[in-house]
């Protein structure tokens, strides 16, 4: 972890000494006076006037220690929605929110096309319940009926995920359920049979996961795109596949919850299945082994970058999986950024 140097610590103390407290996490100037300004607000929203300083500067403090910012405030903008955090359950990032907002595009323009009233949509390994709580929000006003289903091993993020739901709707951000429009966050286990089996009997159009995709040895060493402030605070629960999960001939272990979902997209047929991955090597793989599905024969594959929405010039539209035919499979790539998720059409929405 590269060093803040000193000179800038003197540049933040004179702007404030809170500023110089948060430079220990936030590593530049502005970063931290933006910060220092969110927590000055949040404290000045939550807390009484004579013990607002007082939690300033203890709450500063936990930042500075490298506490995530959304666990310090307690929450993150997710589209429309104010979603809450606690430790133990993963926090939304931007790039989860930008891939949501243009399935949630692709899903109307699926409408428009198809004439579709009703729609299901089912969100494995839910954490927060954003990616539920969003596509909700997003698809109330096109479908009259819309049913979303938001499942998780876990029981701390089933009761976040339902405080979410609980609080955006008091707010405002999502309109009140009724029979025709719900959602439904549950606990379950996807490699369980018995928690899956009535979700493997209703037919689902849109099934989305953001699964755990770590590989044990990267949480460890802390190699990658992985910031040492997310092994240190966030759970490994939701980031690394556990090592009872054994995967499938072909695959690796930070690939075992893939193997599963393609397996339960086979069973519920979705028109669109939308995964996120955590780097190009794992899309790769992962797409290699989809082409040797049985899934693949009943629909087509797309990759997206971090903004899915925005394509640049400069980067390619394709990328070539080696296939274990020996021959490379073209797979469209859109976006800008890093590459971020995977979207599987169904054969009859391959050609919108």
């Amino acid at each position: 972890m590269p060093r803040t140097p000193p000179w800038l610590f003197r540049q933040a103390k004179k702007h404030s000494p809170l500023a110089a407290t948060l430079l220990l996490a936030c590593k530049s100037l502005p970063l931290a006076v933006n910060e220092l300004r969110w927590i000055r607000e949040y404290v000045n929203l939550n807390t009484k006037p004579a013990q607002r300083e007082q939690r300033l500067h203890a709450l500063c403090r936990q930042r500075g220690q490298g506490i995530p910012l959304q666990y310090v405030l307690k929450s993150q903008p997710f589209g429309p929605l104010d979603i809450k955090c606690k430790p133990g359950v993963l926090i939304p990032r931007p790039e989860t929110e930008a891939y949501t907002y243009h399935l949630a595009n692709e899903v109307k323009r699926l409408r428009r096309r198809d004439g579709l009233q009703e729609l299901r949509v089912l969100d494995l390994c839910t954490g927060t319940g954003c990616i539920p709580l969003l596509l909700f929000s997003l698809l109330q006003k096109p479908f009259k009926s819309l049913q979303v289903q938001g499942v998780d091993v876990s029981a701390e993020a089933v009761r976040l995920a339902r405080e979410n739901m609980a609080a955006n709707t008091s707010l405002g951000h999502l309109k009140v359920a009724s029979d025709q429009q719900q959602v439904q966050i549950t606990q379950g286990d996807i490699f369980n049979d018995l928690d899956m089996k009535n979700i493997l009997s209703t037919k689902w159009d849109v099934l989305t996961s953001n699964p755990p995709y770590i590989s044990l040895d990267v949480w460890n060493s802390g190699r990658g795109q992985m910031g040492h402030s997310v092994r240190k605070f966030e759970p490994a629960l939701a980031l690394v596949p556990g090592a009872h999960l054994k995967p499938p001939p072909g695959w690796q272990s930070s690939d075992v919850f893939y193997a599963r979902l393609l397996d339960i997209a086979y069973h519920v047929r979705p028109k669109l299945l939308l995964f996120e991955i955590g780097d190009e090597p794992q899309a790769l793989r992962v797409v290699k082994n989809y082409l040797t599905h049985r899934l693949a024969s009943l629909s087509s594959v797309e990759i997206w970058r971090d903004t899915p929405d925005v394509q640049e010039n400069s980067v390619h539209q394709h990328i070539d999986v080696s296939c274990r035919k020996g021959l490379d499979y073209p797979v469209p790539i859109k976006g800008s950024g890093n590459i971020r998720s995977i979207l599987i059409r169904s054969v009859d929405t391959a050609a919108f």
